[in-house]
């Protein structure tokens, strides 16, 4: 890449997958817009410290929206615990979504998907369900949904190319 972007080519750029994001993450459209302006806030004071070699600006971004939302819970001691998709490893829908510059592309790839395995990815990013609540609304085993949400997983990053 090698040219730097200014603050607001990368608020142009960005400001819709962050805000996206957070509030997937966030019950209260008023704490994903302060949660939004928090992150682009610590983004413009560490410019300096972004590192193209070791990481793309928007899985730096991405890694500094999600510390934003963990800290968030963890402040407000919200639901006493973190969601688990923000506490196991980053996973690779929200991570396409934010790095994806055409979200058609991902609405496409969910739709190649079987129904079940669409439902379950829907009701886990979009309607922000555990998986544990994801399996009770579906009427399946944890197990069995989690196994399903990993296959399903894997069908879109075949879908999107990754």
């Amino acid at each position: 890449m090698g040219t730097k972007l200014t603050n607001e080519e990368i608020y142009e750029k960005y400001h819709d997958k962050v805000f996206a994001y957070i509030r997937n993450h966030v019950n209260q459209i008023e704490d994903a817009e302060d949660l939004c302006s928090d992150v682009f806030v610590k983004i413009y004071s560490k410019i300096d410290t972004f590192d193209e070699k070791k990481a793309s600006i928007s899985t730096w971004i991405y890694a500094m929206t999600s510390n934003t939302v963990i800290d968030f819970y963890r402040t407000n001691h919200i639901h006493s615990e973190i969601p688990e998709d923000l506490a196991e490893d980053k996973s690779l829908i929200e991570d396409e979504v934010l790095n994806n510059e055409n979200l058609e592309e991902l609405a496409k790839a969910l739709r190649a998907l079987p129904q079940e395995q669409m439902d379950i990815i829907v009701l886990r990013y979009y309607r922000g369900l555990t998986l544990q609540e994801v399996a009770e609304q579906m009427n399946l085993s944890y197990g069995i949904t989690k196994l399903r949400h990993r296959e399903a997983l894997g069908r879109l990053k075949d879908l999107l190319g990754e």
